[in-house]
């Protein structure tokens, strides 16, 4: 029952999101900060011991990862799925991760990380994690990542109705974004990936409960609570319908 009500209230979230908001870029400390989700499956007979090991990440990898200006680093876990989410404060990218991947201490970390993986299919030609699209970000920091509690969830869509979702985050609402901001949510992004949104968000309150609720209540999002059912496909838990899955974090950076 717990995690039942865990997931409604983040339910209740999503669907207010969804009502579309205008992408604003997310600021920490006045620093241009880029935003990376991606996926891959972890093998199940290594599920336990890729966390395990991660609890106890090489601190040279931890040092490299930060000399590459990747910040607020997590890595979640759901049925198999491992999805990523990490900023990125510098300006040159792609000559970052080569220095991760020519990095001694990184290439040994991935001779244990690597068997543990599989590529999902659908992964762009050279990827190993498959990269994401990134459809709505919202919520600007006021506190550090590391201080905020970090969340993700999942949620299964309908075939054929992806363009229908993404131009609904084309619409400005700016009353719903200050709903978001009074309800203690930041760094809200969601990204697309097989017909699957996968989202990540940090709250900075007291009472998750008490906030999300507060998110409720005029008929217009109740309205659109039942538009965005009609596009993600419900999972029954405790007899009861949800849209959405909690996943669990098995590592970070910060």
């Amino acid at each position: 029952m717990k995690k039942l009500i865990k997931i409604t209230a983040f339910f209740l979230i999503a669907n207010i999101l969804l009502m579309g908001c205008e992408f604003q870029p997310s600021r920490q400390n006045e620093q241009k900060i880029e935003r990376f989700g991606s996926l891959i499956k972890v093998r199940p007979e290594f599920e336990e011991r890729y966390i395990i090991l991660h609890k106890h990440t090489f601190p040279g990898v931890l040092d490299r990862i930060h000399k590459s200006n990747i910040r607020n680093y997590s890595i979640f876990l759901k049925d198999g799925i491992l999805f990523s989410y990490f900023e990125y404060i510098g300006d040159d990218y792609e000559g970052d991760m080569a220095k991760i991947g020519k990095d001694t201490v990184t290439r040994e970390w991935w001779k244990l990380t690597d068997p543990m993986q599989e590529p999902l299919e659908t992964r762009k030609e050279g990827e190993w994690w498959a990269s994401m699209e990134e459809i709505f970000h919202h919520g600007e920091k006021q506190v550090l990542s590391p201080i905020a509690v970090r969340y993700a969830y999942i949620a299964q869509i309908k075939a054929g109705v992806e363009k229908e979702l993404v131009s609904n985050f084309k619409k400005i609402l700016q009353d719903v974004l200050k709903e978001i901001k009074q309800a203690n949510i930041q760094n809200y992004s969601l990204y697309l990936k097989d017909e699957r949104l996968y989202a990540y968000f940090e709250y900075i309150g007291k009472d998750f409960k008490t906030d999300i609720e507060g998110l409720t209540g005029s008929p217009e999002i109740k309205e659109w609570q039942n538009q965005i059912n009609s596009l993600l496909e419900p999972i029954s838990i405790d007899q009861q319908l949800v849209y959405w899955t909690d996943l669990k974090e098995v590592f970070h950076t910060d």
